[in-house]
């Protein structure tokens, strides 16, 4: 089983505005409401897939239950920890199609009690009794400091859980120190929590990998925007690529990749073609408005238009 675990999920309102134009008063009726937060995101991507993950997120107020009801409408199964911080954020996306990408309108959310996060921990330790592999994806919830994720990644590890986390900032750091199975994250995220610039091309990013698996994860990944991601594993450093496309929005691109990425291990891939899918099913998330949302027809062609290469580290 895929155990995501979403410490600050959100309902997603996305509207389409073509010819957006800031500090104007526009009208559409291109609005998609779903259940979001970029596990739930990775969730919809992998289903997509035909690989059924359990999601373990909190959820607080009117909004929380709403987000509940659409991922579950969705067939996106949930074991939701209740909080009494107040209302589940929600976040807000702009979308131009002829504007190239999307804008992200995103709120923080509420402020989390010890006892509210305490739940939720304890929640998602029952949640990944029976995990294949978990993932820990997006940020957490205001209150919460950075060294409680990483006492939820020493737990889960200690419980003989193979975890994969996806955050970044203090939280990255802290989930680095508490050694799990893998990371995903992006250049920006990577290069900060290793104290360099943003790493964009493709050597530094195996470089920066390789200073990863030395610290003791059997997995580092690293997506680069147009360029794919490099990961690396005990089979060695690997580039994945794919093909050119014409961009709708990023929103989305790498969880669905991160759920690409995940469902090929679980299917007992090599590292290689577990990674071909993921840049296909983040490829063809940017295709697409809404956060992993994909098609597979697009995946299957994505896919095999992608190079796989091996680089060094």
């Amino acid at each position: 089983m895929l155990v995501i675990i979403t410490p600050n999920p959100a309902l997603d309102r996305t509207m389409v505005f073509p010819g957006l134009r800031l500090g104007a008063v526009q009208r559409t009726d291109d609005v998609v409401v779903a259940a979001g937060g970029k596990g739930l995101n990775v969730a919809r991507a992998a289903l997509t897939l035909g690989q059924p993950a359990l999601l373990c997120a909190p959820i607080g107020g009117l909004t929380g239950d709403l987000v509940a009801r659409l991922a579950e409408a969705e067939g996106l199964a949930g074991r939701w920890s209740r909080h009494a911080a107040g209302e589940t954020r929600t976040c807000v996306l702009l979308v131009d199609p002829q504007g190239g990408d999307a804008t992200a309108l995103n709120e923080s959310g509420p402020v989390f009690a010890d006892s509210d996060w305490a739940a939720f921990a304890d929640a998602a330790m029952a949640a990944s009794a029976d995990a294949r592999l978990c993932l820990i994806s997006g940020s957490l919830p205001r209150g919460v400091g950075a060294v409680r994720l990483g006492d939820l990644v020493g737990r889960l590890g200690a419980a003989g859980r193979r975890v994969i986390v996806d955050t970044s900032g203090a939280p990255l750091e802290a989930a680095l120190a508490a050694r799990p199975y893998g990371v995903k994250v992006n250049g920006a995220e990577l290069g900060a929590a290793l104290g360099r610039a943003e790493l964009a091309d493709v050597a530094g990013a195996a470089s920066a990998l390789a200073e990863l698996r030395a610290g003791g994860l059997g997995l580092a990944a690293v997506s680069l925007g147009a360029l794919g991601v490099v990961a690396v594993d005990d089979t060695g450093a690997w580039w994945a690529c794919p093909p050119p496309i014409d961009l709708v929005s990023t929103v989305g691109s790498g969880d669905s990749l991160l759920a690409g990425l995940s469902t090929g291990l679980l299917r007992g891939l090599p590292l290689p073609e577990a990674l071909r899918l993921g840049v296909a099913c983040g490829s063809a998330d940017a295709l697409t408005i809404g956060g992993g949302r994909i098609e597979l027809a697009e995946v299957e062609r994505l896919a095999a238009g992608a190079r796989v290469l091996s680089v060094e580290c």
